[in-house]
């Protein structure tokens, strides 16, 4: 296939370009001056988009999804809402991706119904540091898109400065609490013990645990398969969750230790999960954590830490054991190991006070 390149069309942008037999022609942008340097950039930028995705073979044939928004200066918008929705639809953005962090900010300006020129709503919200921190960034790049768009005149996102994020200390269970929360789910959640102790043996992530199948534990060769993870769908009702690949598209195979063995042995396998609630459907995690995780952990008086700190438990303790971190990463499912060494560096050869007396 040739490349698809901008042409100059009596000054303005064109893309000319065929296909599967049929001829297109696109004016990717509106308004937009073949001499202009960014518009030019911007078509290329658009071609190559085009490019990429007919070979990935999602190519759109109505070339609805290569046309910017025209530039409307007769009807900016009013109010930071309006922006934010213009930006956000000139991503392109999966419908689940517009349903994660994207979401989650639209709900926050719609609360506030900030004006354009408002700024401090976001560094007044009781939010956590580093959730500010993440959603200036997005304001940031609203705004810079929203200049070259000729919707706003300035960005009043930067000249804000945050505090800098306290440190945030882990603090993994040690094998006393981990102990006392497994006996208190023997006690009160029987059920769920195994699930528990499985978290706290692997360290998986909490979405891989709960989509853990049979299929996926060879007893055989005393190995745990991970390879998928069952997450929320966060286009659904909530409480919907849809199977895909790990949080790094890692395929990882888990060593089991004697204790992981006799762990599984306790399940009687009458699902494909291997971990369910107790009516036999997917685990919700938010109703696990409000009826069991915490009553159970104040019941047996361990202060409260999130499930997933059974990950953080994992990690440290196999640190302490002198598990090196390249093994660690591996079994943690992260690609590098640069995520155990920056989370985990301080525990890493540490040293030891001399003896002066």
């Amino acid at each position: 296939m040739r490349e698809i390149k901008p042409i100059d069309h009596c000054g303005s942008i064109q893309l000319k370009f065929s296909f599967s037999g049929k001829r297109y022609s696109l004016n990717p942008i509106p308004g937009g001056d073949y001499n202009n340097r960014r518009d030019l950039a911007t078509a290329k930028a658009i071609a190559n988009k085009i490019q990429i995705d007919i070979l990935a073979g999602c190519f759109d044939d109505s070339l609805d999804r290569y046309r910017l928004l025209p530039k409307q200066n007769n009807s900016k918008p009013n109010r930071l809402l309006e922006l934010w929705d213009l930006w956000v639809n000139s991503l392109d953005l999966s419908p689940a991706t517009k349903a994660n962090h994207y979401k989650a900010v639209r709900t926050m300006i719609a609360k506030s119904n900030p004006s354009l020129t408002e700024a401090q709503w976001l560094t007044n919200s009781k939010l956590a540091s580093r959730t500010v921190r993440d959603r200036l960034s997005m304001l940031r790049c609203c705004y810079n898109w929203a200049i070259e768009q000729g919707l706003v005149d300035a960005n009043p996102y930067l000249t804000i400065k945050l505090k800098k994020s306290p440190v945030t200390r882990i603090k993994p269970f040690t094998t006393t609490e981990i102990l006392a929360i497994t006996q208190g789910f023997e006690q009160l959640a029987p059920h769920y013990t195994p699930f528990v102790k499985f978290l706290f043996l692997t360290g998986v992530r909490l979405s891989e645990a709960i989509g853990l199948r049979w299929v996926d534990v060879d007893c055989s060769r005393s190995e745990i398969t991970i390879a998928e993870s069952l997450p929320k769908d966060l286009t659904g009702n909530g409480y919907t969750r849809i199977r895909k690949s790990t949080k790094t598209g890692s395929v990882r195979v888990l060593p089991m230790s004697q204790a992981l063995r006799e762990t599984l042995a306790a399940i009687a396998p009458t699902h494909e999960l291997v971990f369910t609630s107790v009516g036999g459907s997917i685990i919700d995690a938010d109703n696990f954590r409000m009826r069991h995780w915490k009553p159970i952990l104040k019941a047996v008086a361990v202060p409260y830490r999130k499930i997933h700190n059974t990950r953080h438990t994992m990690i440290s303790h196999a640190l302490e054991q002198g598990i090196a971190p390249t093994g660690i990463a591996y079994l943690a499912g992260h690609i590098d190991t640069r995520m155990v060494l920056t989370t985990y560096g301080h525990m890493i050869n540490k040293p030891q006070l001399p003896e002066l007396f």
